[in-house]
């Protein structure tokens, strides 16, 4: 004898009677707001569903491999979505993890700019002026010598000294960056 949806004494005596142990069937699998949904759900679909011919004697069968299938589809469905968040999550870290670096470059680079203009001031007064001249305002050697009365080896023995002083500050920033 067939089952048939449309007997609606049969079909809600059929619910009252299974919905519970199918409901702790689907805990196994979901949270109980979704097991409550799955059985009304599968309840939902046999009912309205007329080409299903299911007897009497498998209709339980029938329902717990029902809401076993809508547990395995939405575990599916949110294992996907789980590793789309979990991606997406993933992405930003790495990418907030890529800003901090260059964040942090610029700071280290603005540190050794800082230092490297503190070195500039405390050069002796003759080779910081033909420094800057040289390098800041981009001078050449022949003008620096025409403008301080100086000859171009004087320029080029404070520049080659201001060099020397400026390599050296540098490094002991590098060097305190490279162990921070």
């Amino acid at each position: 004898m067939a089952f048939h949806p449309y007997n609606r004494k049969e079909f809600e005596q059929l619910y009252i009677k299974h919905a519970a142990g199918l409901i702790f069937y689907a805990r196994k699998f979901v949270d109980l707001q979704t097991a409550e949904d799955v059985v009304h759900d599968v309840f939902l679909k046999t009912g309205s569903n007329d080409t299903v011919d299911i007897t009497h004697e498998n209709i339980v069968s029938y329902l717990y491999n029902a809401v076993r299938n809508l547990c395995l589809d939405i575990l599916k469905h949110q294992s996907v979505h789980d590793d789309y968040v979990s991606k997406a999550m993933m992405d930003l870290k790495i990418e907030e993890l890529d800003s901090d670096e260059n964040i942090l470059d610029r700071m280290i680079n603005q540190e050794k700019i800082n230092t490297l203009y503190q070195a500039i001031d405390r050069l002796p007064e003759r080779c910081r002026e033909v420094f800057v001249k040289a390098y800041i305002e981009e001078q050449k050697n022949i003008e620096i010598s025409e403008q301080l009365h100086i000859s171009v080896r004087t320029v080029e023995a404070q520049i080659y000294k201001a060099l020397k002083i400026l390599r050296n500050a540098l490094r002991v920033i590098t060097f305190f960056f490279t162990f921070a």
